[in-house]
């Protein structure tokens, strides 16, 4: 700027351009002297976040939420879990018209809370345990039990489907208890080995299964996370079921209208039930059973 003043002021006095250059060679040569020192970065010469920002980037692992899309666990809530003591329970819509009252006892796990999760205990050093409904999967093998929790809409399965997986047991009862192990692959794209013990619980009256996956890095299943899980394991249960006519998606989930759903009235009649008040009209009612709008295919279909 001040170069600029000088140009300016000089050639409003009416200097020529020779005088002008004699007058401002003394202030344009370490100008650009320093210009020819400094070279010019292009995108090839940038190796780093560091380089770019200037600001050291935060490692992430398999578990980190960042970039992370929701995990689909096909979990339709009637009402938020609850936590008493060390005891997690939910309530979950099947298949088949029925409510299922599903439990695990999870001693050293807390009750995760946010819009990532459904029902699922965690803790600091990587241990979870988190229920999911496989469609259909009352009798299903091993292999397919594992396939159901590695989906690639899966809680493992957001940076890529999991690779090198190996049921490494499958046995017992109340519950079946199906071991496996799998790499999750990370958001820099390695692969991470991980264990989980998946306690399969059947729910009368639905074809669907019930499941707990109970998982932790392979480095802590050697430490005892595989203690835990078997633990945790053991406890998974079908409390109770009951009837119901609620339908498995995204409008029974007690969390549908939180997450951008609209309930519409339930209108019999369609020329009737147009008030805005929901007690007006012969059909016209609110009543949550009338079609959603919104939700983005929020639960799992």
């Amino acid at each position: 700027m001040k170069v600029l003043g000088l140009a300016c002021a000089a050639a409003a006095h009416g200097l020529s351009a020779t005088r002008r250059g004699v007058l401002l060679a003394p202030v344009l040569a370490p100008v650009a002297a320093a210009a020819a020192e400094q070279p010019m970065t292009t995108a090839s010469d940038i190796g780093s976040y560091a380089a770019l920002t200037g600001e050291s980037s935060t490692p992430m692992g398999v578990g980190t939420m960042a970039g992370k899309s929701r995990p689909v666990t096909g979990c339709v809530l009637v009402e938020a879990p609850r936590s008493a003591g060390a005891t997690v329970s939910a309530d979950l819509v099947l298949r088949g018209g029925s409510v299922a009252t599903v439990a695990f006892d999870a001693p050293g796990l807390k009750l995760a809370k946010g819009f990532y999760y459904d029902v699922e205990a965690r803790d600091k050093l990587g241990d979870s345990s988190y229920v999911q409904v496989v469609k259909g999967g009352g009798g299903a093998s091993g292999a397919a039990i594992a396939d159901a929790v590695l989906r690639r809409d899966g809680r493992y399965g957001a940076f890529g489907p999991p690779t090198n997986v190996k049921v490494v047991s499958d046995g017992g009862a109340a519950p079946r208890v199906v071991e496996i192990a799998f790499s999750a692959i990370t958001p820099g794209g390695t692969e991470t080995p991980r264990r989980a013990a998946v306690a399969v619980a059947a729910a009368p009256g639905s074809d669907d299964a019930v499941v707990l996956v109970s998982s932790a890095s392979e480095t802590r299943w050697k430490g005892g996370g595989d203690a835990l899980a078997r633990t945790v394991s053991s406890t998974f249960r079908v409390e109770a079921t009951r009837a119901t006519k609620l339908a498995v998606g995204p409008a029974s989930d007690y969390r549908y209208e939180e997450r951008g759903g609209l309930r519409l009235p339930d209108i019999a009649n369609p020329l009737d039930g147009f008030s805005t008040e929901p007690g007006f009209g012969s059909s016209g009612s609110i009543g949550g059973k009338g079609p959603p709008l919104g939700g983005g295919g929020w639960p799992p279909g």
